[in-house]
């Protein structure tokens, strides 16, 4: 298996000519471009997926589908790679709701809209364990018990508007 390229981005998210191998530090004032993929179904529920016990980062921890950019991918390549990697899933429209500048990454928040039943996925069973829908309120809940991985209080309140919009059809 062959090292994992990242490309490398400015802190204004121009592409850089520098790249790195996946597992190296971030080099000071460089990013490399990562993205988060919410399924969301007509109820407003959110697919969420356990990791695999084998992954490096966080094994067994429920979290949000997603990953990192490879050279030569811009973040919505990145996103429908990672969909149809982990979960078996092509939807026609991503959603774009956010870009988040983190300390060494920008991220890209996705959602889309599907009422795919959980057990209908294809899990990527060396990342993906399990899938389940989760409420809102439920996900609140499995984050302050530390049960998912807790990206901050304004990501779950961006999160949440947009998946209230995105079910009542205004996003």
């Amino acid at each position: 298996m062959s090292a994992e390229i990242w490309d490398l981005y400015d802190a204004q998210g121009r592409k850089s000519d520098q790249t790195m191998v996946r597992g190296e530090e971030v080099p000071q004032g460089l990013y490399h471009i990562c993205v988060h993929i919410w399924p969301v179904n007509s109820r407003g529920e959110l697919l969420i997926q356990r990791r695999a016990m084998t992954v490096q980062w966080k094994p067994g921890t429920w979290a949000v589908t997603g990953g990192s950019a490879v050279a030569g991918e811009d973040a919505i390549t990145a996103a429908r790679r990672e969909l149809r990697e982990e979960l078996g899933a092509q939807p026609e429209k991503l959603y774009e709701i956010a870009c988040l500048r983190r300390v060494n990454s920008f991220c890209y928040v996705y959602l889309f809209k599907t009422d795919c039943p959980a057990s209908e996925f294809v899990l990527q069973k060396e990342e993906v364990s399990a899938v389940r829908w989760c409420s809102m309120a439920s996900l609140s809940q499995m984050v302050a018990e530390g049960a998912f991985y807790n990206h901050g209080d304004a990501y779950y309140q961006m999160l949440f508007e947009y998946t209230r919009r995105l079910v009542a059809g205004t996003l």
